[in-house]
């Protein structure tokens, strides 16, 4: 049933690009708050049991919570592994053990997973240094010690509490002090290295309290520069994994400024922040796998920034997919797997509220505009049959961009027909001295299959790459009546091959997508290709190429 065509006519989207910056700075509070005060107050506790004992969702994070910290008392102290140039693994490794260790002491009372906590703290504060030439390793670093630092004060020696202090205060805040630190840029650095400053100034905001205002204010000032990221519709350039890093730290920020100073000082109102929520509905498929353009996995994990926007826009609908997954994502949990490194969390943002299934669902089609323009049409939700094909523009010079504009996923009766491969691990391809940030024209970044033009599913002229100049937009968008369609206009990515090129996609009631391309060549022949991606057995027919999977 692939390709089939219709014609479509094409119209103009315009949209305005809106970008505001925070302004009002941050003065430290007068007195500085007791400790606890990062993300959490003495009252929480008790709030957070008491959730435990009457919310079932609750009770089941908090089971998965201790069991996992018990397999902790058991496991070496955190080390300083490096993989590749990265001691990432090692500070999510600490981020995740310190977390849960000082939220299921403060549950349960039992001294053991508080005193196993220090001993991690103490063995990453006498790390010789926490690796700032990847600076998210810092940052990640400095959640984890702040964290604990913060959460088990009461319970630490005088002695313990200066080292872990003066390892956040010389192995974190200073070494971001250094000039031209690049992660001020506008992706997810940006978000995440704040993010973990911010929660370190604050839990030593009493012994340095000039510094802790500096660190703070640079981050209300810097974050807003990555607020391309979602305007203005919510969709994330750098793929949905990635989304689920970025603004887990963001909302790290904004829920520690709160809690610290009674202000988000707007980063909670930045253009397409709230709207990425639905973002992320709308690019996970009816079989749960995401839409998994640019660098990111197809497999959706489990989100703990959206407990905290569900809580802070009062959406509790927007839980729905992470709380009909739950069990599945705590079992993974259990098995040591650091992507949860932030699930204590959960029961701090945790609304014990019933979600509303019937509440509105989001559009069945769907346009996110941005630096990554995306459509999206489905048949139905909530039903795993249900067909759905999603569409993207955008540029390859984009961060973490793949050349993809005018890839697409596509599923119908539980089963993904057109796949992504998503990313590649990036210490296999450094490990081989490859340039995986090589993005210009012929760069090698373009050589890596999963991440050039020959493993998605777009148009090839020549056999030619796209260039990575060029921009795809959407210039027809129709999201009612029985025949809902996008048109992305793709000439500025083949403009050396061709004269001008669009891709349209058709969604229509018998589950049945068209796709329609059109172009017109140069003042020469043009070979064409049609690329499909799939993992299914593919039988070529006269007339057809049928696709068969179970």
């Amino acid at each position: 049933m692939l390709p089939c065509f219709r014609n479509f006519f094409a119209g103009i989207l315009l949209f305005a690009h809106v970008t505001t910056m925070a302004t009002e700075k941050l003065v430290l509070p007068n007195p500085i708050p007791p400790h606890p005060r990062l993300l959490a107050s003495k009252a929480d506790w008790e709030r957070v049991r008491k959730q435990i004992q009457s919310d079932p969702v609750s009770a089941r994070i908090f089971a998965a919570l201790k069991l996992r910290a018990k397999q902790m008392l058991t496991e070496p102290p955190v080390a300083r592994d490096m993989i590749g140039y990265r001691l990432l693994t090692s500070s999510r490794l600490a981020l995740e053990r310190i977390t849960t260790l000082a939220m299921v002491s403060h549950v349960t009372g039992e001294n053991a997973y508080a005193d196993r906590a220090v001993k991690e703290m103490l063995a990453a504060a006498g790390f010789t240094d926490w690796n700032p030439p990847h600076f998210l390793d810092v940052a990640e670093m400095s959640l984890a010690l702040a964290i604990g630092y913060d959460w088990l004060y009461d319970g630490l020696s005088e002695r313990d509490r200066q080292q872990i202090a003066q390892a956040l205060l010389e192995k974190g805040l200073k070494p971001s002090l250094q000039e031209n630190q690049w992660w001020y840029a506008n992706n997810n650095w940006n978000q995440v290295c704040h993010g973990g400053l911010s929660a370190a100034a604050i839990a030593i905001a009493d012994l340095q309290p000039e510094l802790a205002e500096r660190i703070l204010n640079r981050s209300i000032e810097n974050v807003p520069k990555s607020t391309h990221s979602y305007a203005p519709d919510g969709v994330y350039p750098e793929g949905p994994m990635y989304w689920g890093y970025g603004t887990s730290y963001h909302a790290v920020l904004a829920a520690a400024l709160q809690q610290f100073s009674g202000k988000t000082f707007g980063l909670d109102t930045l253009p397409g922040f709230k709207e990425s929520a639905i973002y992320m509905e709308e690019v996970t498929g009816p079989s749960g796998l995401f839409f998994n353009y640019s660098d990111s996995g197809e497999h959706r994990g489990f989100q703990i920034s959206l407990f905290w926007l569900a809580h802070n826009f009062h959406h509790p609908e927007w839980l729905r997919f992470d709380s009909q997954k739950l069990d599945g994502f705590l079992a993974k949990y259990t098995k040591m797997n650091t992507d949860f490194r932030l699930l204590a969390l959960a029961l701090l943002w945790r609304d014990a509220v019933t979600v509303d299934d019937s509440k509105a669902s989001p559009p069945l089609n769907w346009l996110g505009r941005g630096e990554k323009p995306i459509a999206i049409h489905r048949s139905a939700w909530n039903d795993p049959a249900a067909s759905y094909v999603g569409i993207i523009g955008g540029t390859p010079f984009s961060d973490h961009a793949h050349m993809d504009a005018g890839s697409f996923v596509l599923e119908t009766d539980g089963v993904r027909w057109a796949v992504d491969l998503g990313m590649q691990d990036y210490t296999s391809l450094e490990s081989k001295k490859i340039n995986l940030w090589d993005r210009k024209q012929g760069g090698t970044r373009w050589s890596i299959f999963r991440l050039g033009p020959e493993s998605h599913n777009i148009l090839r002229f020549n056999g030619a790459p796209q260039l990575v100049t060029g921009n795809g937009q959407f210039v027809r968008f129709q999201s009612e009546g029985t025949q809902p369609h996008s048109v992305v206009d793709l000439t500025s990515l083949y403009s050396d091959q061709v004269k001008d090129v669009q891709r349209g996609v058709m969604l229509l009631r018998e589950k049945t997508v068209l796709f329609q391309d059109e172009w017109t060549a140069l003042n020469k022949p043009a070979e064409v290709a049609w690329q499909l991606l799939t993992r299914a057995k593919v039988t070529v027919l006269p007339g057809e190429i049928r696709l068969e999977q179970s």
